[in-house]
């Protein structure tokens, strides 16, 4: 039993003779969860698992993608699957950007997930034309005149920038609710302004293949 001391709190591994590896045989061979690589629900190979005095451990694998995870004392899975929806036909950066701001999410990062859900509609605005380096507000302004945002979205896209207004200058914690709806008005944003029309091109494109002449 070795005992480490780590930021002055006293851990004790147990050693590696304490470290079970099932061999598939047993229920506890296997976990049911939702794999964050492939996005399915799946019952997950334990490849290891290991008992403290707080709880158990568990390092499982994925029967369909192979990606590792690991289950910690809070019984919390990690890495998480991400939040929100997955989008078809963003430009890259900003398909970079919102799934930062999913991937966030799954790790309790809810003040950075806003932030970069903020930041987004300064892509947006800036890949549809508008200068680059202007306030938030005159992106806004931008994209109505523009008609990529009509006044029926206006308000809940203002949410997007007054919560990431807030988790860039207000000492408070982040709240999650507040943040998946940061999340989820984003991806509406995105879905209204790049993929109906990606969807439309697609499925036009198969109608007219279709017909005959």
């Amino acid at each position: 039993m070795q005992e480490i001391i780590e930021e002055g709190i006293k851990m004790t591994f147990r050693g590696h003779k304490m470290i079970a590896r099932p061999d598939g045989s047993s229920a506890n061979s296997w976990y049911a969860y939702k794999c964050a690589g492939c996005g399915n629900d799946v019952s997950g190979a334990v490849v290891a698992e290991i008992g403290t005095e707080k709880g158990h451990v568990k390092w499982l694998q994925c029967p369909i993608c192979c990606e590792g995870a690991v289950q910690r004392l809070d019984g919390n899975i990690y890495p998480g699957v991400a939040f929100g929806i997955k989008l078809e036909g963003l430009p890259k950066e900003i398909e970079l950007a919102y799934t930062e701001a999913r991937n966030c999410m799954s790790v309790d990062a809810y003040g950075a997930s806003e932030l970069v859900c903020r930041k987004i509609l300064m892509y947006v605005a800036v890949e549809k034309g508008a200068k680059e380096g202007e306030s938030f507000s005159s992106y806004l302004t931008y994209l109505g005149n523009k008609g990529f945002i009509t006044d029926a979205m206006m308000g809940w896209v203002e949410i997007i920038r007054k919560n990431g207004n807030k988790a860039a200058h207000k000492i408070e914690k982040v709240d999650k609710e507040r943040a998946e709806s940061t999340v989820m008005f984003t991806a509406e944003l995105l879905r209204i302004v790049y993929e109906m029309e990606f969807m439309a091109g697609k499925y036009g494109k198969e109608d007219k293949e279709g017909e005959g002449d």
